[in-house]
């Protein structure tokens, strides 16, 4: 029972150093809920098709962190908005505008019961990252051939 234990307790830690705490998402969007989360030392990978992301996952490198937005809207339950975008671990400041954010792999994916289902790259937009080494400030407006909910992001991490 001991071992078990620790190995949970071993597991729970590992787990816990890639992901930080939880940052404040200053004013979710449609009053709806918003969660945040940033994976330390992760890549984000994208699998394309056409002009179309197919897949997203991550892969472990130190020197990129991933930044995870999803907003679930309050009243339509099967109603669900997510961003990823990818930055440098290290970094002072970053200003990406338009095709740009290319750089950043910002990605919009819109999950309800509707045509514009899926994930797509954002290419109209502006993102604005600060490290201001206690937190680094977030300011993303995105546009997407997508109606969304999720415009403008910001937050401090």
């Amino acid at each position: 029972m001991k071992y078990i234990s620790l190995l949970v307790l071993v597991v729970f830690t590992a787990c816990k150093s890639f992901q930080t705490e939880l940052p404040l998402l200053q004013n979710c969007p449609g009053n709806g809920d918003c969660e945040v989360q940033v994976f330390k030392e992760t890549k984000l990978l994208l699998t394309e098709e056409s002009s179309e992301v197919s897949d997203v996952s991550f892969e472990e490198d130190k020197d990129f962190q991933v930044i995870y937005i999803r907003y679930k809207d309050s009243k339509k339950v099967d109603y669900t908005e997510e961003v990823y975008l990818q930055i440098p671990s290290r970094f002072k400041e970053i200003h990406s505008k338009n095709h740009s954010l290319q750089n950043q792999k910002v990605v919009f994916g819109k999950f309800c019961d509707c045509n514009e289902q899926g994930f797509v790259r954002i290419n109209h937009g502006e993102l604005l990252i600060v490290n201001n080494k206690e937190f680094i400030s977030l300011h993303l407006e995105i546009k997407s051939e997508k109606n969304q909910v999720i415009q403008v992001i910001d937050l401090d991490i």
